[in-house]
């Protein structure tokens, strides 16, 4: 049910208009990818925060106030639907992607994520894309707010979000492009926490350098800054207005004939810019640093076998303890 979301919620009109302004010829291809993981989590809070710290996701999840609610087996079924085909300036590609992540005893923390790409590529290898990511009612836990008497009581909070990528890619040489990426999102909370509803736009460079044949590294950089409105509880001091520095190393090599490597590195550190004198976050920063490690075994040409292992650390400089986060994950990638 999380993947089987009508894509007329998700798709930018804009962007289809793009698409349908560029002529295509009868050069086409359709292609479909399916997967599917079976994770072990031991912090269903952080499970999608560490999983989307990614150059290629949404590293800039929202702070998790209440971490450490246990562990669980989290199913993610994923489909891609790709559409390729050739016009005046070169090629230009659809695609739709639709995954989930389902909590086999925490059912609550279930969600599912959602992204159109369109992408063209010009006649000189440059390449501009367009995506748009839309992750709806995304449990983060129960939380505590503070009524207009001074009473705090606990509810569910959750969040809807939404953002916006441009990129643009530039090769250097045969071996080496450089990407240009600005976002821009949206994440709104349910009530009563709406006063954490943030706006955030965020700018980067990334680098793409393929050393050989067997050989590939990844490296970028992120800065954000998040505005969060405030003004539907300005009797309850909690501005997570932030600015945060994103840096990631990702090296691909292959191994054996069949069996390749990826070893990823992130750092993150997010600075709250609150100025309200009762606000726990005034003042605060976190720290994350964050390792993976994943094997891709190539079945035959089109499935492969995926086995990883990702550990977090992270660190609020008003707590006294580092949170600890551990994923591992056997998936099964099939393309036709």
């Amino acid at each position: 049910m999380l993947i089987l979301n009508a894509y007329s919620r998700l798709v930018n009109p804009t962007l289809l208009l793009m698409m349908a302004s560029i002529s295509s010829n009868a050069h086409a291809e359709w292609s479909t990818e399916f997967t599917n993981s079976a994770y072990y989590t031991d912090d269903v809070a952080l499970f999608s925060v560490t999983r989307r710290l990614s150059l290629k996701d949404d590293p800039t999840q929202p702070t998790v106030d209440r971490p450490g609610q246990g562990g669980d087996f989290v199913y993610e079924p994923g489909a891609t639907l790709e559409w390729q085909g050739e016009n005046k300036l070169g090629k230009l590609l659809m695609a739709m992607d639709a995954s989930g992540y389902i909590f086999a005893d925490q059912s609550a923390f279930s969600h599912g994520l959602y992204e159109f790409r369109l992408a063209q590529t010009f006649t000189n290898d440059a390449k501009i894309s367009l995506h748009y990511n839309f992750v709806p009612d995304l449990f983060l836990g129960k939380n505590a707010f503070r009524q207009a008497n001074g009473e705090e009581s606990e509810f569910d909070e959750k969040l809807t979000n939404h953002y916006w990528s441009l990129r643009f890619d530039q090769p250097l040489t045969k071996n080496l492009t450089v990407r240009l990426l600005s976002r821009y999102g949206l994440r709104n909370y349910n009530e009563p926490f709406q006063h954490r509803d943030t706006q955030f736009w965020t700018l980067g460079p990334h680098l793409e350098w393929i050393i050989n044949q067997d050989m590939e590294l990844l490296v970028g950089y992120h800065y954000e800054r998040g505005t969060a409105a405030h003004q539907w509880a300005a009797h309850f001091p909690d501005d997570v207005s932030y600015i945060n520095h994103y840096a990631s190393a990702e090296f691909k090599i292959r191994l054996l004939d069949k069996l390749t490597g990826i070893f990823i590195f992130d750092y993150e550190t997010n600075a709250f810019t609150s100025r309200r004198i009762n606000d726990e976050h005034r003042g605060a920063s976190e720290n994350v640093y964050q390792g993976e490690i994943e094997l891709l075994y190539e079945l035959d040409g089109s499935a492969t076998v995926k086995l990883g292992w990702q550990h977090g650390s992270r660190k609020l400089t008003t707590e006294q303890q580092s949170i600890k986060n551990n994923n591992v994950w056997l998936g099964l990638e099939y393309v036709f």
